[in-house]
């Protein structure tokens, strides 16, 4: 079945000239483990860099190898108790870095008698095959530039108003045929290479990657936050007898993600991102100007200041704003300011830096916001190679019905559909031009041997509580589901004691959290400018340590967090 489209072909559909050599095989013998000195000079002293050899193909050795790049934190207390795999999220997101650069930030999370272990999932970063449809450096962002997978979707503030449903059918036709042309791309540069990404072939890799550190008889730990819990759900329900300890923390639910089109699967994705967006501005009213640039005045009703964002980002839809002077000079419209606010929200440490790009670009200045929104941290289709490899298959569905389900979602449910769309990019798989060898899609509720630790946040925007709630649902009695009471995306989003105390005890020995428990927050997303660091005073010990080095593994999981503003604001 066809996606249908209207007008002249050439008017949509992209044709590129591109080489038809695919990308090389990776080399080595299955087993070899190989780990030495990292050679970038952020890496922790002692930290390890190396790699393992793995089966590209685990229902075919025959086909050849993959590797995987590694990195290694050592344990710096003893009895050593193992590894710990580490998976920041995306997909697409390099996770070796979390060993080399943050494994003692990690290990406050986890406990100092934890190897950690951070790599590069197949198809991403280092590991081999490399995942290249695009080869030549800033292709892929040449490709997409102004179009709709940059600029995102731009939506009218009449939701009713037939042409504006008519407007985003021609886009969503437009992003369809993008959709089409670069996994055409992908065919023509990769051909049958791509097939082999996949989340089911990564927990195969950690499970053969364990029996080569730890032995046959090992149990798997994990730490995934974001992405890293579908990871988690995975590698759980694959080797439900070999699961150690493992912590899924900002949860995606993993049967919506193989088994539903990313259009049909907004509708739960969001259910927190409102209320999140709206506690925005309750935390700028309580502040007030002196911490949050948006407010106008002491105890202003923080409806008055969502009003007034909300009517400038309308005005947008008519008049977007010139840019002349942004790192790479535009407009900023409708749907990048949407954009800018969506991934602002994951990380409520960067509030107070969104709320002042906001009231520069609502003052004619939109560098800051457009700086950020232009910064992209996926360099090639690697996300693709993961979430497509993981869907199953669907018939195209028609640029009218996404775009009906999307109106109907802006209607009940949140405004920030369309920017979900473009920030997470997870479609058009319909067009994917490969099959992948294995494809796991389920039961997701295997009986384990060992209990696993869910992590929610009660104001989460993109892994809503009720995705914790699902998963703790399909382990009712081998789980634990602990809720943070707080705004933003995973647990590290604001400072808790609390969370970071159960986490710790539970990688030690097992502990769970009683039934019910709720961490409060320690930390306001503005705090009071000469009370910056007041956060910190009181902690002591291990939760000082952690309160001191998180926000590095916070800003590396958020891509779009507020060191992303900071450089956005000061490029070098």
């Amino acid at each position: 079945m066809e996606a249908q489209y209207r007008g002249p072909p050439c008017r949509r559909r992209a044709f590129i000239d591109v080489p038809t050599t695919s990308v090389g095989p990776a080399q080595g013998n299955i087993g070899d483990l190989f780990f030495g000195n990292c050679t970038d000079n952020s890496t922790l002293l002692g930290a390890e860099c190396g790699y393992a050899v793995v089966p590209l193909d685990y229902t075919d050795n025959s086909v050849g190898v993959a590797k995987i790049a590694l990195g290694r934190y050592n344990a710096t207390t003893s009895p050593r108790k193992g590894v710990v795999f580490v998976n920041p999220g995306g997909p697409g997101n390099p996770g070796v870095v979390l060993a080399t650069e943050l494994g003692a930030s990690l290990q406050e999370l986890i406990g100092e008698d934890y190897d950690i272990i951070g790599f590069d999932p197949r198809g991403i970063g280092l590991s081999e095959p490399q995942t290249k449809c695009f080869p030549k450096n800033g292709s892929r962002e040449a490709f997409i530039t102004n179009t709709v997978l940059d600029r995102g979707y731009d939506v009218s503030p009449n939701l009713t108003d037939q042409y504006n449903r008519f407007h985003l059918i021609e886009t969503q036709r437009d992003a369809n045929a993008l959709y089409q042309a670069q996994f055409e791309v992908c065919a023509q540069t990769m051909g049958e290479t791509i097939k082999y990404a996949g989340t089911t072939s990564v927990v195969r890799d950690i499970d053969f990657i364990t029996t080569l550190l730890e032995g046959t008889d090992s149990l798997i730990n994990f730490y995934g936050f974001s992405y890293g819990t579908v990871m988690g759900q995975y590698l759980v329900n694959v080797f439900p007898d070999r699961v150690g300890r493992v912590v899924i923390d900002g949860v995606v639910d993993a049967d919506s993600w193989a088994n539903k089109a990313p259009y049909q699967q907004l509708h739960q994705w969001l259910n927190s991102t409102e209320a999140t967006y709206a506690l925005f501005y309750e935390e700028c009213a309580k502040a007030g100007p002196t911490a949050c640039a948006l407010a106008m005045k002491e105890n202003e009703d923080p409806r008055d200041i969502l009003d007034r964002v909300e009517r400038w980002i309308d005005g947008l839809y008519e008049t977007p704003l010139a840019v002349p002077i942004a790192t790479r000079p535009g407009i900023l419209t409708n749907g990048r300011a949407r954009l800018f606010i969506e991934g602002g929200l994951e990380s409520p440490t960067g509030w107070p830096q969104v709320a002042a790009g906001l009231v520069e670009a609502m003052r004619g200045s939109g560098a800051a916001v457009l700086n950020v929104v232009n910064r992209r941290q996926l360099v090639d289709l690697e996300r693709s190679a993961v979430s497509c490899n993981d869907q199953r298959p669907f018939a195209p569905p028609k640029p009218e019905t996404i775009v009906d389900a999307g109106l109907e979602v802006l209607k009940h449910v949140s405004r920030f559909f369309w920017s979900v769309i473009i920030a997470e990019p997870d479609s058009g798989c319909q067009y994917w031009p490969v099959t992948p060898p294995e494809r796991y899609l389920g039961p997701w509720n295997k009986t384990l041997n060992n209990p696993i630790l869910i992590i929610s946040n009660t104001n989460d925007p993109i892994t809503p509580l009720v995705n914790g709630e699902t998963a703790h649902g399909y382990f009712p009695n081998s789980s634990a589901l602990l809720v943070q009471n707080g705004p933003g995306h995973t647990s590290i989003a604001l400072n808790l004691t609390c969370t970071v105390l159960s986490t710790r005890a539970y990688f030690a020995n097992g502990t769970l959290p009683a039934a019910g428990t709720v961490c409060e927050v320690d930390e306001s997303p503005f705090p009071p400018p000469s009370d910056s660091t007041s956060s910190n005073s009181s902690a002591t010990g291990v939760v000082a340590a952690v309160v001191n080095s998180k926000t590095r593994v916070l800003d590396y999981i958020h891509h779009k967090s507020a060191s992303k503003l900071r450089k956005a604001n000061n490029p070098s």
